[in-house]
């Protein structure tokens, strides 16, 4: 409830004006009474002396009238003149006596109103005619006239005094108003409008005395307030404006928590009004209160500086992480008078430290060298990194020079001006080989980032150091692969030619030594020869194939211990007395998933290369086994696929060595050391091909001078005593048939070779050397062919699409499908398409006798 002011209490009771009257009022009225009192003593002090002395005189008079009639003793006239005298009605007795004291006349007028209770008094005067006593006149006087004439004088000066009292009093009336009241009013209704925040309002007043001065006080006063009252609402507008500029919620509380003011960005924060929250606890704006419990105490006790990490809820319930910052506010005395607090949005703050953390982790997870530099190239920060493989403290290299950490040559030709260009502004790289503590080489790639300031200054270097050793290797292995893949497709290509080639020598070699050489030991014995090459040569192909991965070899469960004790039997008759073959840890009950043949070629390659290597001064051919458990790291250093259990098959020597320049060479078909005409260059090449085949590694350790070992890690299969399949061979029967052929091959000879020998069985052969035609016949008459033998590798239509057109029109139709390659999709594919046999060329006589017959020759026998 507002206070009425001064003002209007002033206006609602007496003025000053009023209260100034009434007191000059009740001063005038003791003035009034005592000028009165001292007036009627005065005025009646006078006329008792008047009166006194004119008695005197009336009594004087009177003795001098009665000289003679009292001589004469005339008593009427003296009666008469007595009577006279008694008309005075200040006389109250008049008494004449003779000389003898006896009264000649008396009046006595105390019976009268206008006498009573008047003061008398008598004069006695004696009566002498010439000297003789003739008698007294004795008067008795009283002051009723006296007292009238007083009361008389008196009320005539009531009146004056009333009205000089009066005239006072009004002229003080008029007197106040003009010179007092009406500059207090004036300055009054100016106090009242400044009151009101009225500053332009200033007291004029046109007198110069103490009023004006006090005016002039006041209005200086009112041009200061004014001055600090603009100064405050500016400064209010200001500090007002600087709160809700603020990206922060600002607000202020009383000593016991609740809200006197909250900034607009609460509401645009949280989207509730603020209105509903001025008055209550500042702890309801957030949601972990707990700690904000104790903040009156806090507050009484003017602790400033609460730092508090918190949460504020919007109006739809999600959270806004904030740092909420308590001061207390404390008067003049020191004495707590409320809280001031600030909420800042910590979203980001949390999702930069969030980020930092994994920038921190990710630098700690860096395996590289990391090392941060000032201008001088001294040590400033490392990371965990290159503490951990270099076994430094980081205490030590703190402060330290960089060049202290590696050999001076290394820094000074290789470092150092990379260093001296980065802080030139530049970002250089440089890639180099340090050696080791054991004079191994590591290759490093060192990279220098320049630190820029603010102003573009740079202040100092990253240096960022990486071990690429491992991807100096495996980049190496990648070429080789490359290489060997290249020349792999080049081989498979020609392989497949040579196929067609060798095939047709191998058939009618075949044709001859079953129908023509029978009974001729001559040509028996050179048709022999001739097969013998041939097959020499299928061999080579089918290696040549194997190292290309074009061909897939006949794998099962092998026992490779016993392999190794076959093989090395077979070897001992092939090599000088003076290499001695020494087994070690040859186990037969450990088996491998591989192709037999294949792994005898592995062995006898590398048992025949290391004899090689020992032919001039013998030695040892070592062959030993043992069983590995191959983990991630040495799975990627051997380039493995797979981790877990193989078995280490090595084939050591004691011969020349290797030199370091030419192992990585050594895999490569056609590379050889040996003289021309003492190799070929494949027997290496053909063991990485069959290895890598059976998802094995080679690995090579070898020093000039000191011997070679070739480590062969193969997955182990199963430990136990098994024995692998025997592999059936085709027997030496020839059966005769019948039935209706198509062969089809781009290759005439290939045609003219199926369609003798099958002719000469017993079967009606039709041999076409175009895919198209032989579409064309087959579909005229679909049902004439028993059997369908067809190359894959053809123009125009392959042998598996063309199959698949056969298939369409007769699902029954048999179907031989041969190939120069060995796609391993290839045979799936032909299976799928309902293809009953897939053969590798070349095919031999028998071989293809032997098909022929499983297909039709015992349905049409």
């Amino acid at each position: 409830m507002i206070s009425p002011s001064p003002l209007a209490r002033l206006r609602k009771g007496n003025s000053l004006r009023t209260d100034f009257m009434l007191s000059l009022l009740l001063a005038m009225i003791p003035a009034f009474l005592i000028s009165l009192s001292f007036d009627y003593y005065f005025v009646y002090t006078e006329n008792m002396k008047t009166l006194v002395s004119v008695s005197e005189n009336k009594v004087i008079k009177a003795v001098h009238t009665l000289q003679k009639p009292l001589w004469q003793y005339d008593v009427d006239f003296i009666d008469k003149y007595v009577a006279i005298l008694a008309d005075d009605s200040s006389l109250t007795t008049i008494s004449v006596y003779d000389d003898h004291d006896r009264l000649v006349a008396h009046v006595d007028n105390s019976d009268r109103e206008d006498t009573r209770g008047s003061k008398r008094w008598e004069l006695d005067k004696p009566v002498h005619h010439g000297d003789k006593l003739i008698g007294r006149l004795l008067v008795t006087f009283n002051n009723s006239e006296i007292s009238r004439l007083t009361r008389q004088m008196i009320m005539s000066d009531i009146l004056v005094i009333l009205a000089v009292l009066f005239s006072v009093w009004s002229v003080s009336w008029i007197l106040i108003s003009q010179y007092l009241l009406k500059p207090l009013k004036i300055m009054a209704d100016s106090f009242h409008s400044i009151s009101r925040g009225d500053y332009s309002q200033r007291v004029q007043l046109e007198e110069n005395n103490e009023l004006t001065a006090i005016a002039a006080e006041f209005n200086t006063m009112v041009d200061q307030v004014e001055i600090r009252e603009t100064e405050l609402r500016e400064s209010e507008v200001k500090y007002r404006n600087l709160v809700e500029s603020q990206s922060d919620v600002i607000f202020t509380a009383d000593t016991s928590g609740n809200l006197l003011f909250l900034n607009s960005n609460y509401e645009k924060w949280t989207s509730i009004p603020i209105a509903e929250k001025i008055g209550r606890p500042f702890s309801e704006l957030f949601h972990i209160r707990k700690e904000l419990d104790d903040l009156p105490i806090y507050v009484q006790a003017g602790k400033n500086d609460i730092f508090i990490e918190d949460e504020l809820r919007k109006i739809d319930g999600t959270i806004i992480p904030v740092e909420l910052s308590l001061t207390a506010q404390l008067d003049s005395l020191g004495a707590p008078q409320g809280v001031i607090g600030i909420a800042r949005d910590i979203t980001g703050r949390r999702q930069a430290e969030g980020d930092l953390r994994k920038y921190e982790q990710m630098v700690a997870s860096i395996t590289d060298y990391m090392l941060l530099l000032d201008r001088t190239f001294s040590i400033q920060a490392v990371n965990n990194a290159y503490l951990e493989n270099t076994g430094q403290e980081r205490h030590q290299l703190i402060g330290s020079y960089i060049g202290s950490v590696y050999e001076q040559k290394v820094f000074d030709e290789e470092i150092l001006p990379y260093l001296e260009a980065c802080l030139a502004g530049n970002s250089v790289k440089n890639e180099l080989v340090m050696s080791g503590d054991d004079g191994t080489g590591t290759y490093m790639v060192i990279t220098c980032y320049p630190i820029f300031e603010q102003d573009g200054a740079v202040s100092g270097v990253m240096l960022y150091q990486r071990d690429v050793t491992e991807q100096k290797k495996l980049e190496a292995m990648l070429h080789q692969s490359q290489k060997m893949e290249a020349i792999g497709t080049l081989a498979g290509g020609i392989a497949h030619d040579f196929n067609n080639i060798i095939g047709g020598i191998v058939g009618y070699g075949e044709m001859i030594e079953m129908f023509d050489a029978k009974g001729s030991p001559r040509l028996e014995s050179r048709i022999r020869h001739v097969l013998q090459g041939a097959y020499r040569a299928k061999d080579l192909v089918e290696q040549i194939l194997t190292f290309s991965r074009k061909t897939d070899s006949r794998k099962k469960p092998i026992n490779l211990g016993g392999l190794v004790h076959d093989t090395l039997q077979f070897l001992r008759a092939s090599i000088p007395s003076t290499i001695a073959i020494v087994e070690q840890g040859v186990d037969d009950k450990v088996v491998v998933w591989a192709d037999e043949t294949s792994m005898h070629q592995v062995l006898m390659n590398l048992c025949t290369n290391a004899a090689h290597a020992m032919q001039a001064d013998g030695g040892k051919l070592i062959v030993s086994m043992s069983l590995e458990t191959v983990d991630t790291e040495k799975a990627e250093q051997l380039d493995l696929a797979d981790t877990g259990n193989y078995v280490n098959l090595a084939v050591r020597d004691t011969g020349t060595g290797i030199e370091h320049d030419q192992i990585s060479r050594i895999f490569e078909p056609f590379y050889t050391t040996k003289k021309t005409g003492e190799g070929t260059g494949m027997g290496l090449a053909v063991v990485h091909g069959i290895v890598r085949d059976l998802r094995g590694a080679v690995a090579v350790e070898s020093l000039p001078g000191s011997g070679s070992t070739f480590n062969i890690y193969l997955p182990l299969f199963d430990i136990g005593n098994r024995e692998a399949d025997d592999i059936d061979e085709i027997g030496e029967r020839i059966p005769k048939g019948k039935g209706s052929i198509l062969v089809v091959d781009d290759e005439e000879e290939l045609v003219s070779f199926c369609q003798e020998i099958l002719e000469h069985l017993g079967y009606e052969v039709t041999g076409k050397t175009s895919s198209v035609s032989a579409r064309k016949i087959f579909m005229e008459d679909p049902s004439r062919f028993d059997l369908v033998i067809t190359d894959q590798t053809m123009p125009n239509i392959t042998g598996i699409d063309l199959a698949r057109q056969f298939l369409a029109v007769r699902r029954d139709l048999p179907v031989i499908l041969c190939t120069g390659f060995s796609e391993p999709d290839l045979e799936r594919d032909a299976k799928e398409a309902g293809i009953r046999t897939f053969v590798r060329k070349p095919v031999g006589a028998r071989q293809l006798v032997d098909m022929v017959w499983n297909e039709i020759g015992e349905e049409k026998g």
